[in-house]
């Protein structure tokens, strides 16, 4: 079954995910921009390092050159903020990536990047779902398709790593001192930012660099619980920082020098206020419901206007698009900043990160506690459920159609079920989310206490498991 969620499809290989399907897609991809009049254009392919993505690629750019388009195919891994700048520097029409970003192993994917160089539109991708059908295309189930000699290789890493240069302050990375430990996490980003230290002098080194399309048996998300050899990295190499990025390079996590990590909401609320008080930047503050109040606290500090969207990160995009927005970002760790490209990049973030300690000679982990100290603490957490089907569509259901007034004697003041369902409870708030591309269903919450935050957590599990 081909089901798009909020940023392409993904599916689990050789089940879902099957070169018959990718042929389809890519079809229904290739239609779309037929209809579009934008053939001419050309569409960019590019893959991370998952199971198969080469094939999968290759794949890709033999539909769509089938099909009369100009297309244009990478030689190497790469991240996908790489495949995006090269579909925005060529005023191509898309870009597709094979990528299952921070889904476990036994996943791949398609993203479709749009021609402004991020990501695609709700209205896009559902205009190209509706391409979507059983279609004759050259070559049989189990053959390779042949490849039109007009399909043209590129390397996307120079370009790429020349338009992140253009965002950096040379002259503030110069002034930083000490070890960075960069964990890229077996993904697309391997070698990238090595590659930048290299033109800064900084003494970086890369871990999890190497092929493993089992990702060593995590999935590659930079969350707390899938970092363990960045923390032990940072420790025994008595690094400053520690940064780290999910399997297609474009999201970013962090750990303090003394092993702290440092989660997406905190990276959001650092770069804020770094952007504001270091480089004179100003604009809109855009972040998704599932994004803590510290975000929130730090826009009113700085007098930024404050904008939330459903989650996925192209209703971002969509804003940084048609408003002055200075930074957005989602929890899972994409965030996107001014005078870029609308999309997330894991990479470039880290290094916007690398400046921040640089340029207040402080740790991630101090600036934090300043900030917190300024404007509020906030404890958050996040907790995913593999729930049967039945009991996923029948929680979602039961919350959007008998609004909750208590959760297990935690009085809820109002709700938000836009986009999932957002409970807000006194000092603290919960939310419960199904994913669109895995079996599970999300349960976010956030309170000013350690303690608050354990109570409102755990209820709020038992409630979603019907205990």
């Amino acid at each position: 079954m081909i089901k798009f969620g909020t940023d392409g499809w993904r599916g689990i290989i050789s089940e879902d995910y099957t070169f018959q399907n990718v042929r389809l897609v890519s079809q229904a991809i290739a239609e779309y921009i037929h209809s579009r009049g934008h053939a001419g254009q050309g569409i960019v392919v590019g893959y991370d390092a998952r199971f198969l993505g080469r094939d999968y690629a290759r794949d890709c750019a033999a539909v769509l050159a089938a099909q009369g388009i100009k297309t244009w195919l990478s030689d190497q891994i790469m991240p996908t903020p790489a495949l995006t700048w090269q579909v925005k520097d060529r005023q191509a029409a898309g870009g597709i990536m094979i990528t299952a970003s921070h889904n476990p192993a036994e996943y791949n994917g398609l993203k479709f990047k749009a021609s402004y160089g991020g990501s695609a539109s709700p209205e896009i991708m559902a205009d190209i779902a509706g391409f979507v059908r059983p279609l004759e295309v050259s070559g049989t189930k189990f053959s390779k398709l042949p490849l039109s000699p007009q399909v043209e290789y590129y390397s996307p890493r120079r370009d790429y790593l020349a338009h992140v240069q253009s965002m950096l302050d040379r002259q503030v990375l110069s002034g930083f001192e000490g070890k960075i430990i960069f964990d890229v996490m077996h993904g697309g980003a391997m070698g990238y930012p090595r590659a930048l230290a290299a033109e800064y002098g900084l003494d970086l080194v890369e871990i999890r660099s190497e092929v493993n399309p089992s990702f060593g048996g995590i999935n590659p998300e930079p969350i707390a619980k899938n970092l363990a050899a960045l923390v032990q990295a940072v420790q025994q190499q008595g690094a400053v920082l520690g940064l780290a990025t999910d399997g297609d390079g474009d999201r970013i996590g962090a750990v303090d020098a003394d092993g702290r990590f440092i989660n997406a909401h905190q990276i959001m609320a650092l770069l804020t206020k770094y952007l504001v008080e270091k480089r004179g930047w100003n604009g809109g503050v855009a972040q998704t419901l599932t994004v803590s109040e510290l975000v929130k606290r730090v826009a009113a500090k700085y007098n930024l206007k404050l904008y939330e969207t459903p989650v996925g990160f192209k209703y971002i995009a969509d804003l940084m698009l048609h408003q002055d927005i200075l930074i957005g970002g989602e929890e899972s760790g994409g965030i996107g900043i001014k005078n870029y490209i609308p999309e997330r990049d894991g990479v470039m973030l880290g290094y916007l990160l690398i400046e921040v300690v640089a340029a207040y000679g402080k740790s991630l982990g101090q600036l934090l506690d300043e900030l917190m100290n300024e404007v509020g603490r906030f404890d958050y957490a996040r907790k995913d459920l593999h729930l049967s089907e039945q009991r996923k569509q029948q929680l979602m259901d039961m919350l959007q159609n008998q609004p909750l007034s208590d959760l297990a004697g935690l009085a809820v003041l109002s709700a938000n079920c836009t986009d999932g369902c957002k409970l807000y409870l006194k000092n603290g708030w919960v939310m419960f989310r199904a994913s669109g591309t895995e079996p599970i269903v999300r349960v976010y919450a956030e309170a000013n206490t350690p303690e608050l935050l354990d109570e409102i957590l755990t209820k709020a599990v038992h409630y979603a498991q019907g205990e």
